[in-house]
């Protein structure tokens, strides 16, 4: 659409007609980056809720918790020993 804009012999005529072309163009334009806007959000939404959910599935399972505070107690009594 740029494109045709630039070459069109049609703008020679009335100048109505060239700001409605343009105007469309730029409102085309803006309507793609806004969808791509939203794309971007969404996408960034999606990716929180699965941090989350894989979140809840390992250190928010209260197992895993308890293996990893042993863990880490049986690790500070092996420092203090050495």
């Amino acid at each position: 659409m740029a494109w045709y804009g630039v070459h069109a012999r049609l703008f020679s005529g009335p100048r109505l007609f060239l700001v409605l072309y343009w105007g469309a163009f730029v409102l085309l334009l803006a309507a793609t980056f806004y969808t791509v806007l939203l794309d971007v959000r969404y996408i960034k939404l999606q990716y929180s809720l699965e941090k989350r959910e894989l979140f809840r599935e390992t250190l928010g399972d209260e197992t895993f918790r308890k293996a990893l505070i042993e863990g880490q107690k049986r690790q500070e009594d092996q420092d203090s020993q050495a």
